[in-house]
């Protein structure tokens, strides 16, 4: 098969992940190639929570298109958008956080807003650094809060694995692998999925390292 895009490290020899794949633990979580654009796979309508992370503007966007050798089919940043409320309907889950940037902070949070009835907005920062702000938006269907104003996004998705009450956790944005990392941490099944086969080898081995046993179904 064609090497798609650029790669991290090592992983994709490692864990060579090709479309049509399922990587596997024994407890079902499950992590596949998938453009967002064509759906969602149907296991992900089992989780009752997502937390994702999309790009942060269409150029962005773009790049992750040509990073995986693909052609990016979004006209507008909005557009985007749209397509990912549709994912998140599919869904269904009971509760949903949403990292954002000042970039698509207000189109990512108006989103939430349609989609649940009670929204909450933590300040964050990524790169461990108070000098890149970020912000995760919560949606919740009853008022929740939990202890994430301040803290960095990457410890705020460890934190969502240990203190939020989920049974599974899905992140249909999963690239490296994070969510996954946190979730099998935490014991918490989980879902994920990306277009760019080389991130989601990372993320496969970053369980991996944690001890999980992968199984390949096609």
């Amino acid at each position: 098969m064609k090497q798609r895009g650029m790669k991290y490290d090592n992983s994709i020899d490692l864990y060579p992940i090709s479309e049509g794949e399922v990587y596997k633990l024994s407890d079902g979580s499950s992590i596949t190639i998938n453009d967002i654009t064509e759906g969602i796979p149907a296991f992900m309508k089992e989780a009752d929570c997502v937390f994702i992370d999309p790009a942060g503007n269409k150029g962005v966007l773009k790049s992750y298109y040509n990073k995986a050798e693909l052609d990016c089919p979004y006209q507008s940043f909005e557009e985007f958008c749209q397509v990912i409320m549709q994912r998140i309907i599919e869904i269904n889950p009971d509760r949903l956080f949403v990292e954002c940037f000042s970039t698509n902070r207000k189109a990512l949070t108006e989103m939430v807003q349609r989609l649940y009835p009670c929204v909450k907005v933590y300040n964050s920062t990524y790169y461990h650094s108070q000098k890149y702000k970020a912000w995760i938006v919560q949606g919740t269907r009853q008022p929740e809060e939990y202890p994430f104003e301040g803290i960095d996004e990457e410890n705020v998705i460890y934190k969502i694995c240990e203190v939020v009450p989920l049974n599974c956790i899905a992140d249909f944005f999963m690239g490296r692998g994070l969510v996954a990392e946190s979730a099998y941490k935490s014991g918490k099944k989980f879902f994920g999925s990306d277009m760019n086969r080389n991130r989601l080898a990372v993320a496969i081995r970053r369980v991996a390292d944690r001890g999980g046993v992968w199984n390949v179904e096609k």
